[in-house]
């Protein structure tokens, strides 16, 4: 059994409530939390510097506790070996940033992660499949989605479809979308949908290869691919279903309480 020798970032706790099933808790009470589950994602907006200060700590916080891989949405599984470069030593921070896609705000935003990733030894896993195979399924709908998953290098991933709640989130933010094609066009919005299912299929993937190496992960996300324990969670869930997961939702100044959409929320005071 772990013990946390860690403490949070004193002006981070004093500026945040945490809220765990609705009721307010306490520092040790999500330190209890963190250290009970084998996967805890962090969903965030993703220009929100709140939820990016609490990731960095977050994930101080559990590698105070165990053996912890950080995977990470922001980076594409096509740049692993760049990532494993750079973390390794083998190759300068400019050279990873000109050859890993680099998000426009990673240098304010996930950098740190990255780099105390990298000063700890903690594994990092560029943990989304590239833009370009989900862009295919976009164009070609279900008989892409069958090839990518049979003929691909993602032939071992398993993709579900059939999470109903996510599919009318999906839908709902797909139409809430002004000067957006796909408003009237149910076949594309319909392949798109297909696109988010593989995404969320390959990044469960990805944190199942590294449990079956022994490690607990810590995914970082924006929160629709895991708020309401759907998109990705969904995805892991069904294949294993007996896994110990918490989800973390860090909520934007203008986002409404939803004590449903998380186990864990996170607002400023």
């Amino acid at each position: 059994m772990f013990i946390f020798l860690f403490s949070f970032l004193p002006s981070l706790i004093d500026s945040s409530i945490i809220y765990h099933q609705g009721e307010v808790i306490d520092e040790k009470g999500f330190e209890t939390l963190l250290k009970s589950a084998q996967v805890v994602f962090v969903g965030e907006k993703h220009d929100d510097p709140f939820a990016h200060k609490w990731e960095l700590e977050i994930l101080k916080a559990l590698h105070s506790s165990g053996k912890y891989a950080l995977c990470m949405e922001m980076f594409e599984k096509d740049v692993q070996n760049v990532l494993d470069n750079y973390l390794n030593g083998k190759i300068s921070e400019e050279e990873f940033l000109k050859n890993s896609r680099p998000w426009p705000n990673y240098k304010t935003d996930y950098r740190p992660m990255v780099e105390y990733a990298k000063t700890e030894g903690i594994p990092v896993v560029a943990s989304n499949i590239p833009r370009k195979e989900a862009s295919l399924i976009a164009r070609g709908g279900e008989a892409v989605l069958d090839s990518i998953t049979k003929f691909s290098p993602y032939a071992h991933v398993k993709v579900f479809t059939d999470d109903t709640l996510y599919r009318k989130r999906f839908f709902r933010t797909v139409e809430a979308l002004k000067k957006s094609r796909m408003k009237k066009a149910s076949i594309m919005k319909e392949r798109f949908y297909l696109a988010q299912c593989l995404k969320d299929g390959v990044m469960a993937h990805s944190i199942m290869e590294w449990l079956d190496k022994g490690y607990n992960v810590l995914h970082v996300n924006g929160s629709f691919h895991s708020d309401y324990h759907t998109g990705i969670v969904y995805q892991l869930k069904k294949q294993r279903p007996d896994l110990k997961i918490l989800t973390i939702r860090v909520l934007a100044p203008e986002e409404e309480m939803d004590k449903d959409a998380a186990d864990i929320i996170i607002r400023r005071k």
